[in-house]
C-alpha cells in the first residue's frame, strides 16, 4: 500500500480514536453518593440530588461538559475517568459490573 492510500485510513483511525475519547455516557458520582450525573449517550442527563431527580442536557466542548437544566447551566471539566465543577465539586465515573 502506498503512502497516499494510507492516509485516509489514519486519519479514520484518528477520528474514531478521538470520538471514543469523547464518550461521556454513563453514571458519575461524587465521593459521599449524594450527588450524580446520568449521562445519555442522546445527549441527555439525569442529575440526581439529595433524593430529587432533574432532567437536562449536556454537550461537550473540548474537555468541558455543559449541563444545563431547569436550575441553570454548570460546566464540568473532564480528566480522563473524573469530572470537576464549581467549588471544589469532583466525580467519579461509576465502575460497570
Amino acid at each position: 500500500m502506498t503512502t497516499p492510500r494510507r492516509l485516509p485510513l489514519v486519519l479514520l483511525c484518528a477520528l474514531l480514536t478521538s470520538a471514543c475519547e469523547q464518550r461521556l455516557d454513563g453514571t458519575w458520582d461524587d465521593p459521599s453518593g449524594e450527588i450524580s450525573y446520568e449521562f445519555r449517550a442522546d445527549g441527555r442527563v439525569r442529575i440526581r440530588a439529595l433524593g430529587s431527580v432533574v432532567p437536562g442536557d449536556y454537550r461537550l466542548d473540548g474537555d468541558r461538559v455543559v449541563v444545563t437544566s431547569p436550575q441553570g447551566t454548570v460546566v464540568l471539566q473532564r480528566d480522563g475517568d473524573e469530572l470537576s465543577g464549581p467549588m471544589g465539586a469532583r466525580y467519579l465515573r461509576r465502575s460497570e459490573n
